[in-house]
């Protein structure tokens, strides 16, 4: 009997040490993947959301009288710049998210990841793309001096990157 004991305490003694393996093996994953990822698409939406603000100050520095193109010109490059980070940061997540399925030792619903990857995706080409169009508009506006056509483009901007954010949201 005590060695049937014995031999059954290894046996919970060596399952344990697997399971606690295990657990720890799919911590790294969480820790170095999923959090991560989860990190770069909400700097992406910070990003999108400095660069409307960013956009907003455009338009109030050439509503000024006489119109500030200093300011105008500093919010362009500020607006242009996140531009490039909120790229940068979706393509980081996305790139975390195809590792996550890609791991075939940690259990995960690749299906799932798979929608993630494709709407971000989605988001940042579509969308982005219709954006860019409703902005391009917006520069030529706002440097031709039609403030009133600028604030309907901007109507439309705002919804376009309200969709942009409940997307990557």
């Amino acid at each position: 009997i005590a060695a049937g004991l014995i031999v059954l305490a290894v046996i919970t003694s060596v399952l344990s040490m697997v399971m606690s393996a295990r657990v720890g093996h799919l911590l790294d994953e969480l820790t170095s993947r999923y959090v991560p990822a989860y990190g770069e698409l909400a700097r992406a939406d910070v990003r999108s959301l400095e660069r409307s603000l960013a956009m907003r100050q455009m338009i109030i520095a050439k509503m000024q009288t006489p119109p500030d193109e200093a300011a105008y010109a500093a919010h362009l490059k500020e607006f242009q710049t996140l531009d490039g980070e909120v790229e940068r940061e979706a393509a980081a997540a996305r790139k975390d998210i195809i590792a996550i399925i890609a791991d075939t030792s940690t259990p995960s619903d690749n299906a799932a990841l798979e929608r993630l990857d494709d709407r971000i995706d989605n988001t940042m080409n579509d969308l982005r793309r219709r954006l860019g169009e409703q902005l391009t508009l917006l520069l030529k506006q706002l440097d031709g001096g039609k403030i009133d056509d600028a604030w309907k483009t901007l109507a439309h901007i705002d919804a376009l990157r309200a969709e942009f954010n409940q997307k990557l949201e």
